[in-house]
């Protein structure tokens, strides 16, 4: 395939999961080298061309997955590969707070660039990494699923930096499983499907439906999703009772029905994550209660898991995987490992049923889960809970990163589980999933529930404007 992305455009990349997206990233990065063809930067053939290639010549990335680095401050993180130093060659750390400060208001991120950078949210990370990637003015930059984590304010700062690098000359590859993004930002735009190039136009000139037909060959049914059994609802299975938490400024009252999706929604730092790890027992309350059939939680994650609760975190790698373990292995991590782990053939069978199920892109089990997609180890960890028997099952953003076909059947998978009974909780900041998916919707604002609506009769927009801040909101922030 050949693709040519100009200086000052908006190049958007779409594809399935496994379509060939990172490979072409990772080849224009220098990560990996071409069996054919050539690499031509400025007009200039680049060979051989390797990471510190790539990076003399202008060419960054922005990848799905975080790199920050822990325990290093947010400046330091910002600045890393062009730290500040004295006339004497030593590293002042009083000038790269000074310029990571300065990149970062830039960018309108309202962060302390003295903070350690693992005590930040999710979402505050991926706005560190961008302003890192922005501060050395790349030629070309690569976007992959840079709003996975982001809430809609934050897509906002997002938004403005790309137009800003677009109209400075920057050539921008933008990767989204998102349409309403390509055709926000996009100049052109290219389908990848099963590793080659099938469609390549100008966004001016085509709409959302013709770009899913390239996409998957076939047409999608959007929208509000039906449930072929009707749920089964038998009251509350978990509860919390007055509930404090760092991260939340006032107490919640929250009840999770069985047989229902309820969906927490509201921007990064709302309290939406802290009432998913509340429940999923991975956060203990400074003060109420969290129920599950009327009685405390266990205190332990394991004893947890083993209660009947299942947690798909967030930040799949650090929190949800393996990377350097097989399939199987990480599938059978959960309460239904018992002696699978000693019986190699029957677990790499029974884990290639549950990658069937999950409708991932490989049955081979035996597979190390880091040379997956992201897409794809999201089915991994989405599986491990396929295989057990949950009665709730707490989700913090499970389908970032994953194609639009992927989304569909993963929905589809928890509406299954909720007609044989199970509680679904899902904490999501997208919009149209929360309206295609959810029963009942509780907004979150400033770390407080401001609102519960019913989801069936609510549209994304609607959600939007329940999500934006009150007055109160802004007091209690400030």
């Amino acid at each position: 395939m050949s693709l040519r992305l100009a200086p000052g455009e908006v190049h958007a990349l779409l594809g399935e999961n496994g379509a060939g997206k990172s490979t072409l990233v990772k080849i224009l990065t220098g990560v990996e080298r071409p069996d054919r063809g050539q690499v031509h930067v400025a007009g200039r053939h680049v060979h051989p061309h390797t990471p510190v290639t790539a990076r003399r010549l202008g060419v960054r990335l922005l990848p799905q997955e975080r790199h920050v680095a822990q325990d290093l401050s947010v400046a330091e993180n910002v600045m890393l590969g062009g730290l500040p130093r004295t006339w004497a060659g030593l590293v002042s750390p009083r000038a790269v707070r000074v310029a990571a400060q300065r990149h970062l208001d830039a960018l309108g991120v309202e962060v302390d660039a003295a903070r350690r950078a693992g005590d930040l949210s999710a979402a505050h990370q991926q706005l560190i990494e961008l302003a890192r990637v922005t501060a050395r003015q790349p030629a070309v930059l690569v976007l992959d699923e840079p709003t996975a984590s982001l809430a809609g304010d934050e897509v906002e700062v997002l938004f403005d930096v790309v137009r800003r690098l677009r109209a400075s000359g920057t050539a921008v590859l933008y990767i989204s499983h998102h349409l309403h993004e390509v055709f926000a930002l996009a100049d052109r735009v290219t389908v990848l499907r099963n590793g080659a190039l099938v469609h390549q136009t100008s966004v001016a000139e085509t709409d959302g439906e013709s770009l899913l037909s390239h996409v998957f060959a076939a047409d999608l049914d959007r929208g509000r999703l039906s449930r072929a059994v009707p749920p089964t609802r038998s009251g509350p299975v978990m509860a919390l009772h007055h509930v404090r938490a760092p991260g939340l400024s006032a107490p919640v009252d929250l009840e999770v029905r069985s047989g229902e999706v309820l969906a927490l929604s509201g921007p990064a730092g709302s309290g939406t994550s802290v009432i998913a790890e509340l429940l999923a027992g991975a956060r203990r309350p400074t003060s109420g209660q969290v129920l599950l059939r009327g009685a405390p939680v266990p205190r332990t994650r394991s004893r947890v898991a083993d209660s009947g609760i299942g947690f798909v975190p967030a930040d799949r790698k650090r929190d949800g995987l393996l990377l350097e373990r097989s399939i199987s292995e990480n599938i059978w991590l959960g309460p239904a490992a018992t002696s699978w782990l000693h019986r190699p053939r029957r677990a790499h069978r029974g884990a290639g049923r549950v990658l069937e199920a999950a409708r991932a892109s490989t049955t081979d089990s035996t597979r190390p889960v880091r040379t997956l997609s992201g897409g794809n180890q999201q089915r991994v960890v989405f599986g491990r809970w396929l295989a057990t028997s949950c009665e709730v099952l707490v989700l913090d953003q499970p389908t970032a990163g994953v194609d639009i076909g992927a989304k569909f059947a993963i929905y589809r998978q928890l509406l299954d589980l909720t007609a044989q009974g199970v509680a679904v909780v899902v904490v999501s900041s997208d919009y149209e999933e929360i309206s295609a998916l959810a029963d009942r919707v509780v907004i979150m604002t400033a770390g407080r529930v401001s609102a519960e609506v019913d989801g069936a009769h609510t549209t994304p927009e609607e959600l939007f404007a329940l999500e934006a801040p009150t007055e109160r909101d802004l007091q209690e922030t400030l």
